[in-house]
């Protein structure tokens, strides 16, 4: 895969940490229905990090995500709660926000009836974040010397994946691949939907980070064609930056297929003096 096909992450700076990001249509789809979002607090106190999927028919998918980009970009407008479980508050708030103006908008067009959106979302301090997610886009912590940590994804296949029905080779070209359990929207009549972790839980959506500690937020169109070793295996080749790495990320997923939109954040937590 020649790389000049591709877009190059952006990439920006804090004090204490290093994102880069990327957002590509892949190979097949003909539209890119993804959307993310990398913004810090004025004071550069805390980033905020989002990638939402967006889905259904028309432009359904598409606005989905712009819709949930704009509700939680509102976060960085606000202050920073002063304690982790407000903060966490203030993240799940905007997951209930987001859900509300998909469905408003949905139910006031026949086009964009029924769109949805997963989302994973995380605000990052220098020494902890808050993360939360609904659906399959997805959360890795790789940190030295200790399990890769990941988000569960709500999904039909992480379901068959649990009981054996199906391996992990599967998953990328599983035709149930894109079925989820949780969603932004995208529901009929008022069912509840997941956000996970729950305060005060296993796993916690509160987790403590270190010095060149990694994080990835992604849609299913990039994890789905990687196993947790080769992601865990990106905490030995420190010598590459954040955007060689998500640009490594994203060119390897178009060449195992790019079947689906292809997103992603990478964030290195800087060395601390």
């Amino acid at each position: 895969m020649n790389n000049s096909s591709s877009p190059s992450p952006q990439v920006q700076q804090l004090p204490w940490v290093t994102v880069a990001s990327i957002s590509h249509v892949g190979k097949v789809r003909q539209e890119n229905q993804d959307e993310v979002l990398v913004k810090a607090w004025p004071n550069d106190s805390a980033l905020l990090a989002v990638v939402a999927d967006g889905m259904g028919g028309s432009r359904g998918g598409q606005r989905a995500a712009e819709l949930t980009i704009e509700t939680f970009e509102k976060l960085v407008a606000e202050p920073l709660a002063t304690s982790e479980e407000d903060i966490y508050q203030q993240l799940l708030e905007k997951f209930y926000e987001a859900d509300e103006a998909i469905r408003n908008e949905g139910g006031q067009s026949f086009q964009l009836m029924g769109m949805g959106s997963t989302v994973v979302a995380a605000i990052i301090t220098p020494d902890y974040y808050v993360h939360l997610y609904a659906g399959d886009s997805r959360l890795y912590h790789l940190q030295d010397n200790q399990p890769l940590y990941k988000t569960k994804d709500h999904s039909i296949v992480r379901v068959l994946l649990e009981i054996g029905k199906i391996t992990p080779e599967q998953v990328a070209t599983h035709p149930m691949r894109s079925q989820v359990t949780s969603c932004l929207g995208g529901r009929d009549g008022n069912g509840q939907f997941s956000i996970d972790p729950k305060w005060q839980e296993t796993p916690s959506p509160l987790r403590n980070w270190q010095d060149q500690d990694i994080l990835i937020l992604s849609s299913d169109g990039l994890h789905n064609y990687f196993r947790d070793e080769e992601i865990q295996q990106l905490k030995s080749t420190p010598s590459l930056s954040p955007e060689d790495l998500l640009q490594n990320l994203l060119e390897t997923a178009l060449e195992r297929g790019g079947q689906d939109n292809i997103s992603g954040i990478l964030i290195i937590r800087k060395p601390q003096n």
